[in-house]
């Protein structure tokens, strides 16, 4: 049982995470907007050439990030696939209920939740998603940037339906994962500024994850980290 007022700090984000989310938020967010405008056309000729060339640098970001999170901290990336392509008959105790987020908002009561790891199934299905269709997004605009008129032309349709499919999957989740990560504000600022949630936070939201994996570290004694 967790301790209601124990706030131990425990490290959930380490730094070279919060750096790479950092600059994936700030490189995603204007290829969201680009790539609405891209797909609406409501500008004018040269308002939409500055808006490609907004897109095409900010795509050009997240690429190397993503490239560049993956060779400095595979060890993390390959334990995060691990985490969010897990699947237990908890995941779907979890989506019967919504996480209990409906019924809190719309309702003001609580529902009891299944006990969660370091992320809730939610979390894990928006992960998947950004692993999925960040690749996608990656490798599909590497193409339709580079050789659009090389490729075979139904290769390059595919690409151009894949590519509008997975920013718009992305795009759409968007909202919905900032209004969360606020409303949980303790992992949001763990997440933005220092790394680290109050031990009765992990408690209560990823009790699995508190029993089975955070251990002491022996510099202070009292932070708590975990992989």
């Amino acid at each position: 049982m967790h301790q209601e007022h124990d706030m131990r700090p425990i490290l959930k984000h380490p730094l070279n995470v919060r750096i790479f989310h950092y600059i994936l938020l700030l490189s995603f967010l204007p290829l969201a907007a680009t790539g609405l405008l891209l797909f609406f056309k409501p500008l004018s000729q040269e308002g939409m050439q500055l808006t490609y060339d907004v897109h095409i640098i900010a795509g050009i970001v997240m690429a190397l990030d993503a490239v560049a999170f993956t060779i400095m901290a595979f060890d993390r990336v390959v334990l995060f696939i691990a985490r969010v392509f897990s699947f237990s008959g908890r995941d779907v105790k979890w989506f019967m209920v919504l996480g209990g987020y409906p019924q809190k908002f719309l309702l003001g009561k609580k529902v009891p939740i299944p006990p969660m790891n370091k992320y809730n199934s939610g979390q894990k299905l928006f992960g998947a998603c950004v692993l999925i269709g960040g690749t996608v997004l990656i490798l599909s605009g590497l193409v339709l940037w580079f050789i659009p008129h090389a490729a075979p032309r139904d290769i390059v349709w595919f690409l151009g339906q894949a590519h509008l499919v997975s920013g718009l999957v992305l795009t759409a989740f968007l909202p919905v994962h900032l209004f969360l990560a606020v409303y949980r504000f303790d992992d949001f600022k763990a997440m933005m500024i220092h790394g680290n949630v109050p031990y009765h936070d992990a408690a209560e939201y990823t009790p699995l994850w508190v029993k089975n994996e955070i251990a002491p570290v022996a510099t202070n004694g009292e932070q708590l980290t975990s992989k």
